[in-house]
């Protein structure tokens, strides 16, 4: 008879548990319903801000040039700017926006005759330098170059505040030209240094709208190159705008 109790006992409290553990989780399937409900509703609103911008891909695209711009500025910390007064003789330039306009003809450069151009039209992305210079687009990276450039591309250089040093090469070679690349070497960010056929001179330097006219290596003639550059470099239509350097 007390085993029979017992049994029945035990029976009654597991049904008793069973109920209890019944009553619990309906309890919990509500709160569970209610939590997934606003994780569902939050997601969808994260979802709905982020249309709001244009897509998963508009806002990649827009942080991929954010993080650019932030590596560029990093990388390339804009070389100080004079406040002394522009070295050179004044190079006259078309008026207004034709001075800085992108161009695919050669014919729409300006300069003198048997002197680099210091600004005016020039070569920009897309656009490409005629085949005889290659395919380079846009502005010419910093750097010493052992070949002749093309003006186009030298003067959008120009514009971004970039100092542009030509010289004959049958004039300035060895030692002489040895002097010019030491130059180039101490403001490697703000220089291009290139030979060009075309010059009168042995060697010219220009910046926007600035031209310095230089006969030779001495002493003297390399101590104005240097206070040209330093006094001219990043006084500029779009100072400060640097690729990657060229050598």
């Amino acid at each position: 008879m007390s085993q029979d109790r017992n049994r029945r006992q035990q029976r009654q409290r597991r049904r008793r548990e069973r109920k209890a553990a019944d009553a619990e989780l309906a309890e919990e399937q509500p709160l569970q319903k209610r939590r997934r409900l606003q994780r569902g509703r939050g997601r969808a609103g994260i979802r709905e801000m982020i249309d709001s911008f244009g897509g998963f891909l508009t806002i990649g695209g827009v942080t991929g040039a954010l993080a650019l711009l932030v590596y560029l500025v990093i990388a390339n910390p804009l070389s100080s700017a004079s406040s002394d007064p522009l070295i050179g003789g004044s190079v006259e330039l078309p008026a207004g926006s034709e001075a800085t306009r992108h161009t695919t003809n050669v014919a729409d450069l300006v300069g003198n005759p048997g002197e680099p151009p210091a600004g005016g039209p020039h070569f920009g992305g897309p656009e490409c330098v005629p085949p005889s210079y290659g395919t380079f687009c846009g502005p010419l990276p910093y750097g010493i170059y052992d070949h002749q450039v093309a003006d186009g591309n030298a003067i959008h250089s120009l514009e971004h505040g970039i100092v542009w040093i030509t010289y004959d090469p049958e004039l300035i070679a060895g030692e002489a030209l040895q002097l010019l690349e030491d130059v180039a070497n101490d403001f490697s960010r703000d220089v291009i240094l290139s030979p060009r056929e075309q010059n009168a001179l042995p060697i010219y330097a220009v910046s926007w709208c600035l031209i310095l006219r230089i006969y030779g290596t001495n002493g003297v003639e390399v101590d104005a190159l240097r206070d040209f550059i330093d006094t001219n470099r990043n006084r500029s239509p779009e100072p400060g705008i640097r690729g990657a350097g060229h050598q």
